[in-house]
C-alpha cells in the first residue's frame, strides 16, 4: 500500500499540519481498513483511473473526514464512494455517465449501511457531472428531505477528494474546489503525487 508507506516512512509529509494527529486518529485506522478490504477485481484497469488513483482518492476522503470530524456513517459513505466511483468507466476520456452506472451497478459492493445507500448513490452519481446538477441528483436519489443537506455536504467533499487527484493529469484548478480544507491541500496534492512514484 503505497499511501501507507509514504505516511509512515517519508519525512516530507511530516511538515503538513494534519500529519501527526491524523496518524493517531481512528480515521487512519479506517484508511488502512479501506485498503485492506478494497475489491481490486472490480476496479477499472487504467493508469489514469485505476487502482493508484483510487488509493489516493480514498486517502483524501479520510483526510477530509478527519478535518471535518465526520462521524463513522458519513466517513463510510465517502470511503465507499472512493472505492466504487470509477468502477463502471468504459474509457479514460469524457464519460459523464460513469458515476451513474457505478451508483446503479456497483452499489452491491458497498459497506455503507442500507439506510445510507441512497446518499451514497447520489454522491457517486454527482461526482462525474457538473456541480449545477448536484442538487437535482440529490433530490432524485434522496427522498427524505431532511437528509439532503447531509448528502450535499458529502457530495461536495467527495468531489474535492476526487478533484485533488487531478494533479495526475495536470488539471487541478483550485477554483473548482468546494471546501476550505481542500484548498489547503493543493500544495500537498502536488507533492504527494510526485512522491507516490518514487
Amino acid at each position: 500500500m503505497k499511501v501507507i508507506d509514504i505516511l509512515k516512512n517519508d519525512s516530507w509529509v511530516r511538515k503538513y499540519d494534519f500529519y501527526p494527529d491524523f496518524l493517531e486518529s481512528d480515521y487512519f485506522n479506517l484508511l488502512i481498513d479501506t485498503y485492506e478490504t478494497l475489491n481490486e477485481d472490480i476496479l477499472f484497469k487504467s493508469k489514469v483511473h485505476g487502482k493508484d488513483h483510487i488509493e489516493r482518492v480514498i486517502f483524501y476522503t479520510l483526510v477530509l473526514s478527519f478535518a471535518y470530524k465526520l462521524d463513522y456513517d458519513d466517513t463510510n459513505i465517502l470511503r465507499d464512494a472512493a472505492s466504487l466511483h470509477d468502477t463502471r468507466r468504459v474509457n479514460d476520456g469524457w464519460d459523464i455517465d460513469h458515476g451513474r452506472r457505478a451508483a446503479e451497478e456497483s452499489i452491491k459492493y458497498a459497506k455503507t449501511k442500507k439506510e445510507d445507500q441512497d446518499i451514497l448513490k447520489a454522491v457517486i452519481t454527482a461526482h462525474s457531472t457538473n456541480d449545477k446538477h448536484m442538487e437535482d441528483i440529490i433530490k432524485e436519489f434522496v427522498k427524505d428531505q431532511s437528509q439532503r443537506p447531509r448528502a450535499l455536504k458529502l457530495a461536495k467533499l467527495f468531489k474535492d477528494s476526487d478533484g485533488l487527484d487531478r494533479v495526475r493529469i495536470n488539471r487541478l484548478d483550485p477554483a473548482y474546489l468546494r471546501n476550505d480544507y481542500s484548498l489547503g491541500l493543493v500544495d500537498f496534492a502536488y507533492e504527494f503525487y510526485e512522491n507516490f512514484w518514487k
